[in-house]
């Protein structure tokens, strides 16, 4: 069943009248905005473009690059240094500091990427002077249970078998 209610004020006559469009202010400041972002759309439109996105560990692979060629460049300062001169020497000592910049930057930044991580280790590398990473220790430092030369092996006798000495015998 449905319910009908009318309150005096209400009167059937409104309700047949054609509704007067009334002016919405939310509709006006809507278009304002549209208007707006259009003109900012148009503009952004006569911008170029710019390039790609840089990979995760651009800079850290850039400053890989950059560790090699200083490195070799004072591998060359400390052969020339070993052949003579004052002047050999202090260039050697500043590739040194110039490789010890890119190495410090290096460190400072953390890898993303599994090119980062070869760059780091390089870096390692460059502070080792190229020596493998391994456990240090000197040459005459032995771990317990090593054995150094042939001549400290153990000597076992092999038990005899009991077949096999009645064959021999």
């Amino acid at each position: 069943m449905t319910k009908i209610w009318f309150s005096a004020a209400a009167t059937l006559r409104d309700s047949l009248r054609p509704a007067v469009p009334s002016p919405d202010p939310g509709y006006e400041a809507l278009q304002r905005r549209m208007d707006r972002i259009g003109a900012r759309r148009e503009i952004a439109r006569g911008l170029p473009l710019e390039g790609p996105p840089l990979p995760l560990d651009f800079h850290l692979l850039a400053d890989g690059e950059a560790l090699e060629a200083a490195w070799q460049t004072e591998i060359r300062m400390m052969i020339a240094a070993r052949r003579g001169g004052a002047e050999a020497q202090a260039a050697a000592a500043a590739a040194r500091a110039d490789c010890e910049a890119i190495v410090a930057r290096i460190e400072r930044v953390r890898a993303l990427t599994l090119g980062g991580l070869k760059v780091k280790a390089r870096a390692e590398s460059w502070r080792r002077d190229g020596a493998p990473l391994a456990k240090e220790k000197a040459e005459t430092e032995l771990e317990d249970g090593v054995w150094t030369d042939m001549a400290d092996l153990p000597v076992y006798e092999a038990p005899v078998a009991a077949s096999a000495a009645g064959l021999c015998g």
